[in-house]
């Protein structure tokens, strides 16, 4: 009739496509949120570690010393000896102990089990003991994201809010700088980074 208002109803197909656009625009937004959080906190833990390091190389691999090999997250070479750092950007509550395989986080009311990271970087101590057994070792897991222990933080475990109070340790250490140095030349040579030596040897 002449003068009605025509309104429009979209099919069903139409529909779909209109909630799939939503969801994938909210599914990017949150993507975007998180990544800019973990680059954030990304940037706190570099100002943190930034007062103690000399150099420092990421993602190294080296002999476990027992015939197969390791990965260090983050390889820092201090004036007291060498730092290992293994990140984990999680969130959440987490419980867990050095004596216990598996770990817990609980986050939104879920629970979920993860390996205890304590064994990968006493893994990496040790290999790092055989390549330079005259310079202390010191390591730390970190957790990045938003997370706590409510029932007590392991030893050799820290958090972004508890980090330079557990790094202090390093500073009371005496100072090791010509053995440091040397050792981590040595390593170094020995290590591989996306497969290539990380510090050739010069030679004439």
């Amino acid at each position: 009739m002449e003068g009605d208002t025509v309104i429009y109803k979209p099919d069903s197909s139409t529909q779909l496509l209109l909630i799939a656009a939503v969801v994938l625009l909210t599914l990017f937004i949150i993507l975007v949120r998180r990544r800019l959080v973990m680059t954030r906190k990304g940037r706190r833990l570099d100002k943190i570690l930034r007062n103690y390091k000399q150099q420092e190389v990421r993602s190294i691999v080296i002999p476990d010393g027992i015939g197969g090999l390791l990965e260090l997250d983050r390889l820092i070479l201090t004036e007291r000896g060498l730092l290992v750092i293994e990140t984990y950007p999680m969130t959440g509550h987490l419980f867990g102990a050095e004596q216990i395989d598996q770990w817990t986080q609980i986050i939104d009311g879920r629970s979920f089990k993860f390996a205890n990271p304590l064994h990968h970087i006493q893994n990496a101590k040790y290999a790092l003991q055989q390549l330079a057994p005259k310079v202390p070792i010191f390591y730390l897991v970190v957790f990045t994201g938003d997370s706590d222990f409510p029932k007590g933080k392991p030893d050799y475990v820290s958090t972004l809010q508890t980090l330079e109070q557990d790094l202090q340790a390093i500073l009371e250490a005496p100072k090791m700088s010509d053995s440091s140095l040397k050792a981590w030349n040595r390593i170094l040579r020995i290590g591989r980074k996306n497969g290539q030596a990380v510090l050739r040897e010069v030679t004439s």
